[in-house]
């Protein structure tokens, strides 16, 4: 592989990374399996080159690493709200005193439970 089909690699694998960015920052997991495939097949063409490395091909290497990290930033910050989510939820089912059914004609005496609590 020549310098220039190498660049134009760099530039298409940093253009994929773009795409995966704005699919995470609009909350679409569901197209993030693509960009995984896509990402994959440009490791055998990085791990492959051998030529020399320009000036340009560096700063395009910056610039990949500063958005795949910026991605994983995203990635894990989702995780990290997915998981808060889900701990609210347990937390409040396991201390909620309500029951639906009951032996017991009625409703308990009990205040209601919710995750969010308004007053009107």
């Amino acid at each position: 592989m020549n310098e220039a089909k190498f660049e134009s690699q760099l530039h298409r694998f940093l253009h994929v990374l773009r795409k995966e960015k704005k699919v995470l920052v609009t909350n679409q997991p569901d197209k993030l399996e693509a960009f995984v495939t896509q990402k994959s097949t440009y490791l055998s063409l990085f791990e492959e080159y051998q030529g020399p490395i320009s000036a340009r091909m560096k700063e395009l290497i910056h610039q990949i690493k500063a958005q795949q990290e910026e991605n994983l930033l995203l990635t894990e910050q989702a995780i990290s709200y997915q998981n808060m989510l889900m701990n609210a939820v347990k937390k409040t089912m396991k201390t909620s005193s309500q029951t639906t059914y009951s032996k017991q004609m009625g409703t308990p005496n009990h205040a209601p439970t919710a995750m969010i609590n308004t007053e009107f």
